[in-house]
């Protein structure tokens, strides 16, 4: 009989004491970063988006090992890529908080970004995880060596990275269209709503990347339109026409067809833009 039990490795403070997020601080829990070349905090913490439960999100680059603490509240792991790229993963308690810290090796960003540096790629074919990997360089906060970093952003602007990956999503969005005007036709107005609804989200994230956002966490959608209002979309506009819901009155079909046009007149913006965009 299957009678799975819980053991709890690390309870959860009740109240938490936030963390000291200086490069000194840090270095006190884990002092073999102190031979890391480089260091940045990023996810939501770096993005000014987190909160009393998220996790403190920390990258190192270094060619050599990296000592970094044993204790009952960590796990450690080596990850590696098909293209390659490897790292370590640690991930444990820092105070009250809980630490997800990987160690890279320096040349992570030149490897994921060398066909995009030789050429103009047209999609992007990079996975989902070195995608992550990208945006979270791209919103990194220094911690040790502003110069790497700095270097880093040059490196992913002189890519066709961001085009390769907002050409991608506009294409998506594209499909998902066509899958509504399948729907609707067959009478499946239930379903069509919601990939009207899904094809406005890939739609508003290809917009986002090509003017330089290139988070692919659905979640913070609604903060990333705030934060750029240049792509052309504004948070209320998203919310009242996708997330809204259907109008009084309005029956599925009406709501998909109606997010749907919405979509596709921007989708028509979103391509004379990419085109005026210089390679």
């Amino acid at each position: 009989m299957f009678n799975p039990t819980l053991e709890v490795l690390y309870a959860q403070p009740a109240v938490l004491t936030p963390p000291d997020l200086t490069f000194d601080g840090i270095l006190k829990h884990f002092p073999g970063l102190a031979e890391a070349e480089a260091v940045c905090l990023t996810g939501s913490i770096a993005a000014g988006w987190g909160n009393t439960f998220s996790d403190i999100d920390v990258y190192s680059f270094s060619d050599k090992e990296i000592d970094l603490p044993i204790d009952e509240t960590m796990e450690i792991w080596p990850g590696a890529d098909p293209s390659g790229i490897t790292w370590t993963t640690w991930i444990g308690a820092y105070g009250d908080n809980r630490v997800d810290l990987k160690v890279w090796p320096t040349r992570t960003l030149a490897t994921a970004l060398e066909k995009y540096l030789a050429a103009e790629i047209e999609f992007v074919s990079t996975g989902d995880f070195l995608q992550d990997f990208i945006y979270r360089l791209s919103i990194g906060v220094p911690l040790k060596n502003d110069g790497f970093f700095a270097e880093m952003k040059d490196l992913l602007g002189r890519s066709s990275y961001r085009r390769a990956l907002a050409r991608f999503l506009k294409t998506e969005a594209e499909n998902r269209l066509t899958d509504v005007a399948g729907q609707l036709d067959s009478g499946d107005n239930m379903t069509a709503r919601l990939s009207a609804t899904l094809a406005a989200a890939v739609m508003a994230d290809s917009t986002l990347v090509l003017y330089g956002d290139l988070c692919r966490r659905q979640k913070w959608l609604l903060r990333r339109l705030e934060n750029n209002p240049a792509c052309g979309i504004t948070a209320d506009e998203y919310r009242s026409v996708v997330l809204g819901g259907a109008r009084p009155g309005e029956s599925d079909a009406a709501c998909a067809r109606r997010i749907a046009r919405w979509t596709q007149a921007h989708i028509v913006r979103l391509e004379a833009e990419m085109l005026s965009i210089p390679a």
